[in-house]
């Protein structure tokens, strides 16, 4: 009887350990749902995962990054690649026959406490106001210019430009989750972590990144 009431309990613990491995993963922060890369059940043949920081699209916040992230002892491959990002452009809606219309045109945005330079489009001269790859800080300026009053335009189109990520080497779920937390606690904005193959097939074999040692 003994031996029967134990076979129906293992037999009860390989179900409950079937199904449990099949539930979705939780969200560690609820709703700022970070880890939207990772696939809705942890397959355990997926033997391979990596971290995978979101992209930068300036040199300097990425060499920031990399190093913060070296100082805290960590293994970074670098990733840099062209993509496509969404551009948004704003200008003084005007356009000046001479430099020096522009010139005074531009020092008034400044009177005013934008930032602005001189450009050249086509035969005229124009006052640039800004170019934002960040749609927040793009609707930060737009609230600033429609407050002022003054006549401006704005257009956005796609560009391709250089970007960086950082990933690190690749390894078993349970040790990619502590690093994906590791790297949250150092203020990373949106790591992810994904299977190794989906990287391979989102970056390809990085063959020209390296770790990043010197």
């Amino acid at each position: 009887m003994g031996k029967k009431i134990t076979s129906a309990l293992l037999l009860m613990l390989l179900a409950w350990l079937a199904w449990k491995s099949w539930q979705p993963p939780e969200t560690i922060f609820g709703p700022q749902r970070i880890k939207v890369a990772i696939p809705e059940r942890v397959n355990a043949e997926i033997r391979l995962w990596r971290v995978v920081t979101k992209r930068l699209v300036w040199k300097q916040a990425a060499q920031a990054m990399r190093q913060r992230l070296r100082e805290n002892g960590l293994k970074v491959i670098t990733i840099m690649r062209k993509e496509a990002v969404e551009l948004h452009a704003f200008d003084d809606g005007r356009s000046f026959n001479t430099r020096e219309d522009a010139v005074r045109a531009k020092k008034e945005w400044e009177h005013d406490g934008f930032e602005a330079s001189i450009i050249k489009p086509d035969d005229h001269f124009g006052v640039a106001l800004g170019r934002l790859y960040l749609a927040a800080y793009a609707q930060q300026l737009q609230q600033r210019l429609r407050k002022s009053g003054r006549r401006y335009s704005y257009d956005r189109h796609i560009v391709n430009i250089l970007t960086w990520h950082f990933t690190f080497p690749a390894a078993r779920h349970e040790q990619a989750e502590r690093l994906w937390r590791r790297i949250q606690s150092l203020g990373v904005a949106e790591p992810v972590l994904i299977p190794e193959i989906e990287f391979q097939s989102t970056f390809g074999i990085i063959k020209s990144s390296r770790e990043d040692s010197d």
